[in-house]
């Protein structure tokens, strides 16, 4: 879905209004339409009584502002808010303009930056499209420049929200919530690539419930799906951030560990295996179901130099355990 293209919008020299010195962070001061409601904004500029009659103006069309006087705090506070525009000011003293936006769109790639210039600095708004910047606006900002500006970084949040969302339902799994097979192939085969180059190495995890069709035919196909929501949600919360879980098809899941070698990922596999082992599922139906999960464990290079042969160790390995005594781990044999 396509977002909103980066623009110039100019901006007429008219004389500078005063404004009365406020708090740094302001709240909505006008009234907010009901059919949206606006989100926050980030001023950063140097000179206070431009930086507080900005954060004025955007404050009284309806939004939260934060406003920062330095790159150190405008970065600190990029860092833990989400921002529906950015306006950064571009002066001849700030030469670390630039380093600025450049710093910012690492730390929020898909941040809106709307740079703020002085007429005859063109050259300047140029350099900052070519980095990235959103929209350049030629000070001082006129009121309805101002609101074009808002609309259109609203605008582009709002598509790019739906992007994310569309991008999230083609590759999760549309019952439990885990990443889809799809996914699982070409998150597998990039992973692959990554640490063949930089000679590192992974392993992944596969992982079948044991006597699941139990459940299923005592308390029916409805209360199967929750526990495989369940063991998704509670695996999920046992992993790192970097960790990945997948739904394989079935009663089966995959779970990708980077960096993480055949011992490291044996440990984890009996972790996840106590975890399943221990919860009661159901519980919310007034349930105590105990189940258990076989876990097979390969490792890259050594058990495949591919995704395919990955897949297909783990799997193996599982499936002795499936035959040995369930509810345990094996790793893929020589």
């Amino acid at each position: 879905m396509p977002v909103a293209p980066r623009s110039v919008i100019p901006s007429p020299r008219r004389p500078r209004a005063g404004a009365t010195p406020r708090t740094v962070t302001l709240r909505a001061q006008a009234a907010v339409p009901a059919s949206r409601v606006p989100g926050r904004v980030l001023v950063v500029e140097e000179g206070r009584q431009h930086r507080q009659q900005l954060a004025e103006g955007v404050a009284r069309r309806g939004y939260a502002v934060d406003s920062a006087a330095s790159p150190e705090s405008a970065l600190k506070k990029l860092e833990a808010n989400s921002y529906e525009a950015i306006f950064l000011e571009f002066t001849p003293r700030r030469t670390r303009g630039l380093e600025l936006l450049s710093q910012m769109l690492r730390v929020r790639a898909d941040a809106s930056i709307v740079v703020m210039a002085d007429q005859g600095h063109g050259r300047s708004s140029i350099h900052a499209a070519e980095k990235g910047a959103f929209h350049l606006l030629t000070k001082p900002v006129k009121p309805e420049v101002l609101d074009l500006a808002l609309r259109s970084c609203a605008e582009r949040s709002r598509l790019l929200q739906q992007n994310a969302e569309l991008r999230e339902r083609t590759i999760q799994d549309d019952l439990t919530s885990a990443f889809n097979r799809r996914y699982l192939d070409a998150y597998l085969d990039e992973e692959v690539d990554r640490s063949r180059r930089y000679g590192r190495t992974f392993s992944i995890l596969f992982l079948d419930l044991d006597h699941l069709k139990m459940v299923n035919d005592r308390y029916g196909h409805l209360a199967g799906s929750r526990v495989l929501r369940e063991v998704a949600l509670l695996i999920q919360a046992k992993l790192r951030k970097s960790d990945r879980i997948f739904r394989y098809g079935g009663d089966e899941f995959v779970v990708s560990l980077p960096e993480t070698g055949a011992t490291g990922a044996v440990r984890v596999a009996n972790r996840l295996r106590r975890a399943v082992r221990s919860h009661r599922f159901l519980a919310g139906d007034g349930l105590l179901v105990n189940l258990t999960a076989s876990f097979g464990v390969a490792t890259f290079p050594q058990d495949g130099a591919s995704r395919e042969e990955l897949i297909r160790g783990a799997d193996e390995a599982m499936y002795r355990v499936k035959v040995r005594s369930r509810d345990g781990v094996a790793a893929r044999e020589a």
